[in-house]
């Protein structure tokens, strides 16, 4: 009796330990999907249940093509992949070649080797191909790395394949063709679809090969999510997870249904609802004028421009604007330093423009072109990284500073406060080693372009005695993290936090008064780029002042333009984190590039998270 009692109670065990480990799996997949109902834009607070997301998400142009791109590159990639990895498992399990053993080894290789060096060696060969990069090179690059998965699970099935089947159906009068066809490809089918589903997920999740290979028109749903992150994830994202998640889990079902012997019958209901959950983004998602001669390739940061806009420019010069998006700086330079992205107008930040120009990436302005650059505020012009602007105009500008919580905090006004032991736990700080040293640095007296090996090296002292008192290092979505109370001060950027502010109250910015740093992000124009003339017209374009007042309403950031300034409505324009006051400003330091020196800021900030 008591043995039965304790079976029990191990069997009780070991459910509660199985169900802990599905909520641990399940709960982020829930909790998103639910999220995608919430009315409120912020995920800290409920504030009702509403399809408002799905309907936006509809609307939302660049998502939905996104999201057409995504399955367009899986669906073609996952079929090729299929088939090159199913044929390669029959030809190494039914033959003997030379050297199987490297053959094997080179199909194994897209599965261990990273991610990063994969994605960096597809670039390079597509550049010495001359083969501009777009859906083809996406499509391309993921059939490389997905093909060997295909052949790992096809192989496995196969090794407990019986043999004698197919000799019995030869015996039979079947030939070569038609055994393949009757016994062997039947026979295989379950791990032919597991290997074809696993290709497709892959597929729609990768980011960082696609990141390097994507071009013109071949902006994916995870290249744009990760996009919108520096300026907080949208809900309709929490809504196309949704319907992604639903769909391939009814074609997942499906799957199963068919692998247990199910009527096809039965198949079909959750197959035909998760195709056409599918099919919505084709037949909604509008089709890309990437080859059209009228077009202009832009390449920007997400939520940098409206696409109410790019309709006005679109509709002034009878044009279509391609946009794409990337999530870094560093992913701008890289793909113009392969030199076949095809883009007409770029948007790099103030140090890598300093960067591209010295690779000679950049196409001189014709500043006759652009009347508008009157407008500009002449502080914003002729900086060290471009004098006399001769290759990029002002865009956006912020400052980076502190966000803080009035009733758990009081004021804040000094870089000191991040160290306050009082706020243990609540702090949080940038993931980036210009602006967490740029911190530590302007509390020593230095500043934020420091290239002294001892000052940084003080710097990282400081930092490593902070890390105790550090929730999290963050660059993403820092906003929603002190949004939703998880810490009661933020290091960040401006223009984030001028919406936290708007969202909360009880939510203030400052720059420190010790100082601080500021960016500046340009547009630019690539050498090579296929419309020259439209991207004057477009940089033109922006500097209008009604336009450049329409886009820094919307966007929420910085503009340089001080005609545009005088258009703005005063809650915009008095607005402490999106203008702050002359004294503010005279404290800020741009942050240029540091050449050699960025080494060491890697280095040392690399040394600080890794600490314990």
């Amino acid at each position: 009796m008591a043995e039965a009692e304790a079976g029990a109670d191990v069997k009780r065990g070991l459910g509660l330990f199985a169900l802990g480990v599905y909520l641990f799996l399940y709960a982020p997949i829930v909790v998103l999907a639910a999220l995608s109902f919430n009315e409120s834009r912020s995920s800290a607070t409920w504030e009702g249940f509403t399809f408002a997301w799905y309907l936006k998400l509809l609307q939302n142009a660049q998502v939905m093509q996104a999201l057409r791109s995504s399955l367009i590159v899986a669906f073609v990639s996952t079929v090729v992949s299929t088939l090159l990895g199913t044929a390669a498992a029959l030809a190494f399990h039914r033959h003997r070649f030379r050297r199987a053993a490297w053959l094997e080894a080179l199909f194994a290789l897209p599965i261990v080797v990273p991610e990063i060096v994969i994605a960096s060696s597809l670039v390079l060969l597509y550049a010495a191909l001359s083969l501009r990069l777009g859906l083809v090179t996406v499509v391309l690059a993921h059939v490389a790395f997905s093909v060997s998965y295909v052949v790992v699970v096809v192989r496995a099935r196969l090794h407990g394949f019986d043999r004698t089947l197919e000799e019995a159906a030869m015996d039979l009068g079947a030939g070569p063709w038609r055994t393949l066809f009757a016994v062997t490809l039947p026979l295989c089918a379950p791990a032919i679809l597991a290997g074809a589903l696993l290709a497709f997920a892959l597929s729609i999740d990768d980011y960082v090969i696609t990141s390097f290979v994507a071009g013109v028109g071949s902006t994916t749903l995870p290249l744009q999510i990760y996009s919108m992150v520096r300026s907080g994830v949208s809900p309709e994202i929490n809504a196309v997870s949704t319907l992604l998640l639903l769909a391939t889990s009814l074609l997942l079902l499906a799957a199963h249904l068919l692998e247990r012997g199910r009527p096809a019958r039965l198949c079909a209901a959750p197959a035909g609802l998760g195709f056409a959950l599918l099919a919505g983004p084709f037949l909604l998602g509008g089709p890309s004028a990437a080859g059209g001669e009228r077009a202009l390739n832009l390449y920007i940061w997400s939520n940098y421009i409206a696409p109410e806009t790019l309709a006005k420019f679109e509709a002034r010069h009878g044009v279509k604007v391609n946009v794409d998006l990337y999530d870094s700086n560093e992913a701008l330079l890289a793909k113009l330093q392969a030199g076949n992205a095809n883009y007409d107008v770029v948007c790099p930040s103030n140090y890598a423009v300093a960067i591209l120009a010295r690779q000679d990436l950049l196409l001189p302005l014709d500043l006759s072109a652009l009347p508008n650059l009157a407008h500009v505020d002449p502080a914003f012009l002729d900086r060290p990284h471009d004098p006399g602007n001769r290759l990029s105009i002002p865009y956006f500008w912020g400052t980076t500073g502190i966000a803080y919580r009035k009733s758990r905090t009081g004021p804040i006004d000094s870089w000191n406060a991040l160290w306050d032991p009082r706020f243990a736990g609540r702090i949080l700080m940038l993931d980036d080693a210009r602006e967490t040293l740029g911190a530590a640095l302007l509390l020593d007296g230095r500043g934020v372009n420091e290239e002294d090996p001892a000052a940084l090296g003080r710097a990282r002292q400081r930092l490593l005695a902070q890390k105790p008192l550090v929730r999290t290092y963050n660059s993403a979505d820092f906003d929603q993290v002190l949004l939703a109370g998880d810490v009661w001060l933020a290091q960040g950027w401006s223009g984030q936090f001028a919406k936290a502010m708007d969202q909360d109250p009880d939510i203030e910015y400052v720059v420190p008064k010790e100082g601080s740093s500021f960016f500046l992000d340009s547009l630019a124009i690539p050498r090579g780029a296929p419309h020259p003339q439209l991207a004057h017209a477009f940089l033109d374009f922006v500097m209008e002042p009604e336009i450049a007042a329409e886009i820094c309403a919307t966007m929420r950031y910085s503009t340089p333009n001080r005609s545009a300034r005088a258009l703005l409505p005063a809650a915009i324009r008095d607005h402490p984190a999106i203008f702050p006051p002359a004294d503010v400003m005279r404290r800020v330091e741009l942050l240029e590039d540091v050449g050699e020196a960025t080494v060491l800021y890697d280095r040392l900030w690399t040394e600080v998270k890794s600490a314990r």
